[in-house]
């Protein structure tokens, strides 16, 4: 009994690191995709939405999931699926189930400012100055908030 009690365990452990694993196998295709000629980025990114899909499957309430999968819409473009609600979506339902970091309000910022909702974008670039004042990233966005894309 206790044996299996402990074979159970494991394997509920596993689903959260085997979604991981797609996420990461997601970002890898992403990294991909900006090098590559148009056809290829085609495929890739179908191999980027199963990795996606397959780490949702095994784990609907990974943050990190909704997370590069909101970013991928974002940054798909509109004529290939990209879709900026589903990406503030898929980003807001990361920050629901818990994912934390300066990453998540710059790339709610990067959406909102696609969105043309400036003073939202504007807020999530105060938070992340509040978590990291000096992180990098946040002149970028700031950059992209003033230019309008």
């Amino acid at each position: 009994m206790e044996r299996d009690q402990t074979r159970n365990s494991t394997r509920n452990e596993e689903k959260p690191q085997a979604s991981d694993l797609y996420c990461y196998l997601a970002v890898c295709l992403a990294k991909q995709i900006e090098e590559s000629i148009i056809f290829e980025k085609m495929v890739l990114n179908l191999e980027m939405d199963r990795a996606l899909h397959q780490a949702l499957t095994l784990n609907p309430s990974s943050s990190l999931a909704h997370f590069v999968r909101g970013i991928k819409y974002r940054e798909t473009p509109l004529m290939f699926g990209g879709n900026y609600e589903k990406s503030l979506s898929y980003l807001q339902r990361a920050q629901d189930l818990g994912f934390e970091g300066i990453m998540l309000p710059l790339e709610l910022a990067k959406t909102y400012i696609q969105l043309k909702e400036m003073e939202k974008a504007k807020e999530q670039i105060v938070y992340a100055r509040e978590i990291n004042p000096t992180h990098a990233d946040i002149k970028k966005v700031e950059n992209m908030l003033q230019t309008g894309r």
